[in-house]
C-alpha cells in the first residue's frame, strides 16, 4: 500500500506526464465527482499560461506536510505540498489525503499560496 508521500508524488507525476485521467483516479469518490479530470487539466494548465512550458520537475515538500490544519475533516490523514517546475515556473499543488478505502486525494489547491 503506498504512502501519503507516494500518493502525492504520484499525483504530481502524472499531472506532469499530462496523464490527468490516472490522476483523476487517486482522488477520493467524493473528489472524483468534483474534479472531472477535464477539470484538473484546466487548472493544471492555467496556473502556468505565463510560461507554457512542460512540468519537468515535481518535488513533494516534506517540510510542508501537516498533520494538523484548521480545515482538517474526519479520514483526512495529510495536506501536502506539491511542487511542479518548468524552465519559467514554478507553481504548487496542495493535496489533503485522506483514508477512503486506501488513501486517496479528498481536496486540490491550485497554485501557489
Amino acid at each position: 500500500m503506498p504512502t501519503h508521500i507516494e500518493v502525492a508524488r504520484q499525483f504530481g507525476d502524472l499531472i506532469a506526464q499530462e496523464d490527468y485521467h490516472s490522476a483523476h483516479a487517486l482522488l477520493t469518490k467524493g473528489a472524483q465527482a468534483l474534479y472531472t479530470a477535464i477539470e484538473i487539466e484546466r487548472r493544471a494548465k492555467g496556473m502556468r499560461t505565463y510560461a507554457p512550458g512542460p512540468i519537468t520537475d515535481v518535488e513533494v515538500l516534506e517540510e510542508f506536510v501537516l498533520e494538523e490544519w484548521p480545515a482538517k475533516q474526519e479520514g483526512d490523514v495529510v495536506s501536502i505540498y506539491v511542487s511542479l517546475s518548468g524552465d519559467d515556473f514554478c507553481e504548487a499543488v496542495s493535496v489533503v489525503i485522506a483514508q477512503d478505502d486506501e488513501l486517496r486525494i479528498r481536496e486540490l489547491e491550485w497554485g501557489r499560496p
